[in-house]
């Protein structure tokens, strides 16, 4: 399997806008800005890769990689350590990088699974957006700045989870995985809501953890009590509040996120929220992502969905919930049938704060899960989202051919936009330029933060992206592609 993902050398890229006419003859907004140097990636950051890539056979196989990179702020990276789903683990990592002003840049690393290259949009210093960019294979990941203060000791407090493996430890099918457990001393015990290949259950479980090493890296297990399986994992530490997580068992592919639970939650979910989900269904690895907004109050939830299931896209879904929240931070939400709530799961919701919470889904047709988070905003208009913001987005196309891209999308607070972006696939490898340069298009904000556009050249023709976002605040969204036969989803963020 690592011989399968072959590198390839990928030039200095850079995401300079290009001047020119954009979707029916408008104006483009002006280049891309920004401060940012090799200096802006400086100090140790924990990296989490997602994606897809062509085996030997010409089959395409999802793969995962987490680590941490330490670059020195003059382009070079002089240490880390990277585990694979493709079995190589705690390998050494070196590299060099190169930042351009507006945040776009590269990197090349050495890892577990031999040199890999990436395109990257910086947000801050302390959060980067990432795609690999090599022949056979393309994915979509994030680096966090790593707060070295807090890597030299176990992770302590009762932690939130939200684990996707796309080959589960358990039975080699799809898996969503959200709950709680309590740490102390590398060890605990809690509870997790499991969607293990449309099977839904809510099983104990317990969790061991040794001493992180020197770069924050360290391992553990959890047992699930319902099926007496244990599950082996990587976590790296972020900070005292986060830890990324990689599924280590033989033939298992997974990662995830774990923060640490703030805040009174016995509550559960109150006020509105802007969500991001995405899971695998019988067709295809990621075949299925969601957007959307809910409003929760009093144990009832009413809301808006965009849903792209491999490549057919339904939009502005409404939908209505019940719920019921414990003292845990679990939120039960059931199905509704007229005024009456029923005794049928549709999701559990595990509360991070009561700003933030992970969830699954419980159907059987599809293993999903994401991520909310309550909007800061009453009423979004097209001047609530101004500047310049990172986008990332990760999926497939209609060849299939999986499919990412990173850039840099300026919204002028009137209804324009403009997209310079790098996008990569798995067949023709590496990154490149959209074909004609900047896309840019308009965008229309309802008020719920429910945000539609297109972007376009006029080389390609109207419609080249179309999207829609659901805004959790001015600076930040997630994000849907709803062009026919392409499912690809992501996140924008104001760069800072």
């Amino acid at each position: 399997m690592q011989s399968a993902k072959i590198a390839l050398g990928l030039g200095l890229l850079s995401l300079l806008a290009a001047v020119g006419c954009g979707t029916g003859g408008a104006p483009i907004i002006p280049n891309t800005t920004g401060s940012f140097t090799n200096a802006s990636l400086k100090g140790s950051y924990v990296y989490e890769i997602h994606g897809i890539f062509l085996d030997v056979n010409q089959n395409f196989q999802p793969y995962r990689q987490v680590g941490v990179f330490t670059a020195d702020g003059n382009g070079n990276i002089t240490g880390g350590v990277d585990d694979s789903s493709l079995g190589a683990s705690a390998t050494a990592v070196t590299g060099t990088y190169l930042i351009a002003p507006d945040g776009s840049g590269t990197m090349s690393l050495n890892t577990s699974v031999g040199p890999i290259n990436l395109a990257l949009t910086m947000v801050t210093t302390g959060n980067v957006y990432l795609m690999e960019a090599d022949s056979g294979v393309t994915g979509g990941g994030t680096a966090l700045q790593q707060d070295s203060s807090a890597i030299n000791s176990s992770p302590s407090g009762t932690f939130v989870f939200r684990v996707h493996q796309e080959v589960s430890a358990e039975n080699s099918g799809p898996s969503g995985e959200v709950g709680a457990v309590a740490l102390s001393n590398g060890a605990g015990s809690g509870n997790m809501d499991q969607n293990l290949t449309g099977s839904f259950t809510s099983p104990a479980i317990s969790w061991t953890m040794t001493v992180p090493g020197a770069l924050g890296r360290g391992t553990g297990t959890f047992f699930n009590s319902s099926t007496s399986f244990t599950t082996n994992f990587v976590y790296c530490i972020v900070n005292s509040s986060h830890m990324v997580l990689l599924v280590s068992s033989a033939n298992a592919v997974g990662s995830g996120d774990a923060e640490l639970q703030t805040g009174a939650v016995s509550g559960g979910l109150s006020g509105s929220y802007a969500f991001g989900s995405r899971g695998d269904d019988n067709n295809f690895f990621s075949g299925i992502n969601t957007v959307g907004q809910f409003t929760a109050s009093s144990g009832s939830i009413s809301g808006t969905e965009d849903i792209n299931q491999d490549g057919t896209v339904s939009s502005k879904m409404s939908f209505s919930s019940c719920y019921t929240s414990a003292a845990s931070g679990r939120v039960a939400v059931n199905s509704v049938s007229g005024t009456t709530c029923t005794s049928t799961l549709t999701q559990a919701f595990w509360m991070v704060s009561p700003s933030r919470a992970f969830f699954v889904n419980a159907s059987s047709a599809a293993s999903e899960d994401g991520t909310a988070d309550l909007q800061t905003t009453a009423n979004f208009a097209n001047s609530t989202l101004k500047g310049q913001f990172g986008l990332a987005m990760d999926g497939w196309d209609s060849n299939p051919e999986a499919l990412s891209r990173v850039g840099v999308l300026q919204f002028d607070g009137v209804g324009r936009l403009t997209l310079v972006e790098l996008v990569g696939t798995s067949f023709s490898g590496g990154a490149a330029p959209a074909q004609g340069g900047a896309l840019a298009g308009p965008y229309s904000a309802s008020a719920n933060g429910r945000i539609t556009g297109s972007l376009g050249n006029s080389s390609l023709g109207s419609g080249a992206l179309n999207f829609v976002m659901y805004a959790v605040s001015p600076s930040q969204a997630y994000v849907l592609q709803t062009d026919p036969g392409i499912f690809s989803s992501g996140t924008i963020q104001l760069q800072q």
